[in-house]
């Protein structure tokens, strides 16, 4: 699979995370950017048109819940894969992103491999199956 051109925005308020996840999916082949901030999520969205974007639950300002609703709601913006993660392992929690739109909720972990392969998987199994 080639992921050269798929453009992800990670969107994380712990910057140390950020950029460990930044680190990995670029070298995974995948073009990053990246926000610290609930708000400057529709900005980028604006800017750089990601096919997935990996969003925390807890950030500033709006969460991402919130966020997921409003870019699921909006025409322009809405067949944007959107993965949720968060750090806690909680049923209505998930069950609270999927009724957002989110595509898919990944538990936040100390393996980051795993969580690439995760996230390859969803664009193979999403976004390149619309391509054909």
């Amino acid at each position: 699979m080639t992921q050269d051109k798929i453009r992800v925005l990670v969107a994380d308020d712990n910057k140390l995370l950020l950029a460990i996840t930044r680190d990995a999916l670029e070298a995974a082949g995948f073009e990053v950017f990246t926000v610290i901030s609930g708000l400057d999520v529709y900005q980028e969205v604006i800017n750089h048109k990601p096919h997935l974007i990996l969003l925390d639950i807890m950030m500033p300002e709006i969460d991402g819940i919130e966020i997921c609703k409003t870019l699921k709601q909006n025409p322009a913006t809405r067949n944007i894969l959107i993965v949720i993660y968060s750090a806690k392992r909680d049923m209505d929690l998930m069950d609270l992103c999927y009724e957002a739109g989110a595509e898919s909720f990944i538990l936040k972990s100390d393996r980051i491999e795993e969580m690439v392969d995760r996230i390859k998987d969803i664009i193979k199994e999403k976004l390149l199956k619309a391509r054909r």
